[in-house]
């Protein structure tokens, strides 16, 4: 399939559904929805930006497929830079193959994974790293991992690159003038910049990179989730509080100790993040039989914790369990919680107590404060003005141009560093989509439902 084919898919999902859009795209969307739309005053030019009320008509037989909506867009000011024009039609699948049917029948073409997003690429409306941007807004699993994709689609992470570029592109300037003149005086020797100017720029470029590089974990972790578990001996409360965080009773809760013998965990959306929540089996200093092994997994889902919240029964004294449930997540990133406030308090204001936060996970008090306190200790800083890594592509690719550069700093070759700088180029090219690699353009599209 070429540029020249013009394309159709449905947009939205598979289903029934009150409306349903079919886009179109390519030189003949115009000739082709023609052949099959009737208005009720005809209207050949079809202008850009303008909706049209009308009927798909099978011309073969004369009959009515469904009343619809269409909008049309002229090259290059639409999604993909082509003609192109949305159908919005009831959301029957029925209705939705026959109409997709008739514009097969009159010279369209089904269009691949991707294809529409893939084309915008392609005529430039956006670059590969934007193209990506759109798959992670579509599959966002919080509202942070959705701020961070638009963040992307709108070019923030491409402007930083570019900048990278930019800078790279003007040394290489320089560096290729000394080997094409050496002789000329005004042009300054690249020997001479590498052991100063040239190692202070490339050494500002890595502080750069190192800056983008630092905030992948970040980014991992909100695309992925984070791990949150819950912790504590034997009947403080434990699985109260994690249907609390949860919202329904996705955990067995009973006054004698022991329902959870195994770990449970749900995904949720907290204060914007995705989290893996955990609810273990409580510890027992002398575990034995199945309790053992239970406890065996919930040290594990402790060493692989992103936060431990460390439950205590505040209508109990402490007790030597408590304290060395403590000791253990002394070193771990924790929130100390004292549950059962609603009962009568009998855990002293210990000094190892006195930042705990206070709750009852039966009634619900206090809550909003254990839940503001979880979103703060997994992001300690604000993220909105930060450019952050979510791609492995673009971690890689980052690492290779700061290797190029580092390789670039330790020759006096003028022709060596211009082999580093333009292997950094190429790299940088890759990461936008200036440099198209098939084998990329297939990873990624393929991850694309039809009809984006």
């Amino acid at each position: 399939m070429t540029l020249n084919d013009t394309i159709i898919a449905c947009a939205t999902a598979a289903g029934y559904s009150s409306i349903a859009v079919l886009r179109v795209s390519g030189p003949r969307t115009r000739e082709f929805i023609s052949k099959v739309l009737r208005l009720k005053n005809p209207d050949p030019s079809f202008l850009p930006n303008r909706s049209y009320y009308g009927s798909i008509v099978d011309p073969g037989i004369d009959e009515v497929i469904d009343k619809v909506v269409v909008t049309f867009f002229n090259e290059p000011n639409s999604y993909t830079g082509e003609d192109s024009a949305e159908i919005s039609c009831h959301g029957n699948p029925v209705i939705i193959d026959r109409i997709i049917g008739l514009l097969l029948e009159n010279g369209c073409h089904p269009a691949q994974r991707g294809e529409f997003t893939k084309r915008a690429l392609l005529n430039g409306k956006i670059d590969l790293i934007q193209a990506e941007a759109i798959l992670d807004t579509v599959h966002a699993t919080c509202d942070e991992a959705r701020r961070l994709a638009i963040s992307q689609y709108e070019g923030k992470l491409s402007q930083k690159i570019y900048e990278i570029k930019s800078e790279v592109v003007d040394m290489l300037s320089l560096v290729e003038a000394d080997i094409d003149f050496p002789e000329e005086e005004d042009v300054p020797s690249a020997s001479v910049k590498i052991q100063s100017q040239m190692v202070d720029r490339i050494s500002v470029i890595i502080q750069t990179i190192d800056i983008l590089l630092d905030s992948a974990d970040i980014g991992r972790k909100i695309k992925e989730g984070y791990r949150v578990l819950i912790i504590g001996r034997s009947n403080v409360g434990k699985s109260t509080l994690f249907n609390s965080i949860v919202g329904y009773d996705r955990a067995i809760t009973h006054e004698e100790p022991g329902t959870t013998r195994d770990y449970i965990d749900d995904r949720i959306e907290l204060q914007g993040l995705y989290i893996w929540l955990y609810d273990t089996a409580g510890f027992l200093n002398r575990a034995t039989g199945p309790d053992i092994v239970a406890q065996e997994k919930s040290q594990e889902l402790l060493n692989q914790a992103d936060l431990v919240l460390l439950v205590f029964d505040g209508s109990e004294p402490m007790n030597e369990q408590d304290i060395s449930l403590y000791n253990l997540t002394k070193d771990r990133n924790r929130i100390l919680i004292v549950n059962k406030i609603d009962k009568n308090v009998k855990l002293s204001e210990s000094k190892i107590l006195s930042d705990s936060i206070k709750i009852s996970a039966k009634t619900g008090e206090n809550l909003n404060i254990l839940k503001n306190d979880i979103s703060k200790k997994l992001i300690k800083q604000p993220l909105k003005k930060q450019i952050i890594l979510t791609k492995q592509r673009h971690i890689d690719g980052l690492q290779q141009i700061k290797e190029y550069l580092r390789k670039g700093m330790k020759t006096s070759s003028s022709e060596l560093l211009a082999f580093e700088l333009h292997s950094a180029l190429d790299i940088i090219g890759e990461l936008t989509g200036k440099v198209l690699r098939s084998d990329i353009l297939d990873k990624i599209f393929n991850e694309f439902c039809i009809g984006k």
